[in-house]
């Protein structure tokens, strides 16, 4: 097995964003999350979401607060099954200059 990358370079400030959208015939399993704010000056608000493919948030994965130039990690255990219409991660921050950087296994 070799860890997917699913990377996010920037987002657009308030909306949420697909982070992680699975091949429909595969499963997913995302086992690490970067984020990092590279604002120079401001607090980034972020949220990381597991939703329906509707965008129906089913739970939250992340929700911090990073001060400019601060970056978290943390280890996690998101599974998501294969199907016609998969449930997808997705990410918000109220600051644009935020990276994301999910990493796993689809297969």
């Amino acid at each position: 097995m070799a860890l997917k990358p699913w990377p996010l370079a920037s987002v657009e400030a308030g909306v949420a964003t697909d982070l992680v959208v699975p091949t429909p015939s595969l499963e997913v399993a995302v086992i690490g999350l970067i984020v990092c704010n590279t604002d120079p000056a401001a607090t980034a608000d972020v949220v990381v979401t597991l939703t329906n493919a509707a965008d129906a948030i089913l739970a939250t994965i992340l929700m911090a607060s990073l001060a400019p130039g601060e970056s978290i990690h943390i280890d996690t255990k998101v599974c998501i099954a294969s199907s016609d219409t998969p449930d997808k991660l997705r990410a918000r921050s109220n600051v644009a200059a935020v990276s994301f950087l999910a990493s796993g296994d689809e297969g």
